[in-house]
């Protein structure tokens, strides 16, 4: 608790160990596992399928110098938990200090890992496998507080129902996705019905979370710089993932699942839902039987959309959408989220006391199924 307000932080990260992927992976794909290896032109990093896990070149690229500085920068004030190499006993006493009760906690080299095509399905279906077992022990010290997302291989919709269900099975709190089309198919593509209906069944949210210059079409691939592509890639394709969801009747056909947008920003909300309205009202669902309501009634049953605690545009989502649909984040320990200023930064804003509690606690406490 911090400053009489419970904190869930609904967006924080693993700094996975290089070593896990070999260690945590089925044997028979030991072989094949990601690893540190030569990039070409003398670079090292993490690989796959002989492929580094993100595009070092083109568009949306991943390399450039500047960028390493600014990240190398802003991780100094995490030095005493990197020196302990970001473990549980670190994350449990930053945490402690911030004041901050629980975590939900999606990775990081496994995002980037989900954001590339596979030639073997069942390769990567076996990396998510060794992931979402290494992560559920980190968080078995304190499983009450931190909150594995299973990430799930969406590649392949069978190979992530299965994996839905073994990890829900063994203690993930939430399934982690991106927003990304994979191979041309949106959210609302045929081939994933089952896996929403799976997970709707299992009861456990899905949370949406774009990740940095991936092989998957993105929007940020029109840009020329990491930085401009991940200025536009993480809220708009979060855009496009609701709206994906909502008009072509996923939602109306999984009534009772529910999806959290993270590390987005929530600043966007009241357009986007007067964006689809607009067109609510010009046509109805003339070109989408399926979707039965309005889109901000779909919204307001099924969605949250995590923000910044520093976000200027916060009051009027509060305002315009309501204090019911939000939720906080701070991207820990990213070098470009907002811990831990972020829990200040919220308690400032011009909101109410009772908008702040529940957009620090009492929304997502109820949609992760945490007990006050």
């Amino acid at each position: 608790m911090r400053n009489g307000f419970k904190i869930l932080d609904t967006d924080c990260h693993q700094i996975e160990p290089p070593s896990i992927w070999a260690q945590y992976i089925d044997p028979q794909f030991a072989d094949r596992a990601p690893a540190i290896a030569d990039m070409g032109g003398g670079k090292q990093g993490m690989m796959v399928e002989g492929m580094p896990l993100t595009k070092q070149d083109g568009n949306y690229p991943m390399d450039a110098k500047e960028f390493h500085a600014a990240v190398v920068d802003a991780m100094k004030q995490h030095e005493e938990s990197r020196a302990q190499g970001f473990n549980a006993a670190s994350r449990l006493a930053d945490m402690e200090r911030e004041g901050v009760d629980v975590q939900v906690i999606y990775p990081t080299v496994g995002g980037q890992l989900l954001g590339k095509p596979f030639h073997d399905t069942e390769l990567l279906a076996a990396c998510c496998r060794a992931y979402n077992d290494w992560s559920l022990e980190y968080c078995s010290a304190d499983s009450a507080r931190l909150l594995s997302a299973a990430m799930l291989p969406m590649q392949s919709p069978a190979l992530a129902i299965e994996e839905a269900r073994r990890s829900s099975a063994k203690g993930a709190a939430c399934f982690y996705i991106r927003p990304n089309p994979i191979e041309g198919r949106n959210f609302y593509h045929a081939s994933f019905d089952p896996l929403w209906a799976a997970l709707e069944a299992l009861g456990k949210p899905v949370c949406i979370h774009d990740s940095g210059s991936p092989y998957l079409s993105s929007f940020g691939e029109r840009m020329h710089t990491h930085t401009a592509g991940h200025i536009i890639a993480h809220p708009f394709e979060a855009m496009v993932a609701m709206m994906s969801l909502i008009w072509y009747g996923v939602i109306e056909s999984h009534p009772k699942l529910r999806i959290v947008h993270v590390e987005a920003d929530a600043g966007w909300l009241p357009y986007w839902l007067q964006r689809m309205e607009q067109h609510w009202e010009f046509s109805g669902n003339a070109e989408h039987p399926l979707m039965k309501k309005r889109p901000t009634d779909y919204f307001k049953s099924n969605f949250l959309v995590a923000c910044r605690g520093d976000e200027m545009t916060l009051p009027a989502a509060v305002e315009l959408v309501g204090d019911d649909y939000i939720t906080f984040n701070t991207d820990y320990p990213h070098p470009d989220g907002t811990w831990p200023t972020g829990f200040q930064a919220l308690a400032d804003q011009p909101i109410s006391e009772q908008s702040k509690r529940k957009i620090f606690w009492d929304n997502a406490a109820a949609v992760f199924g945490v007990v006050d």
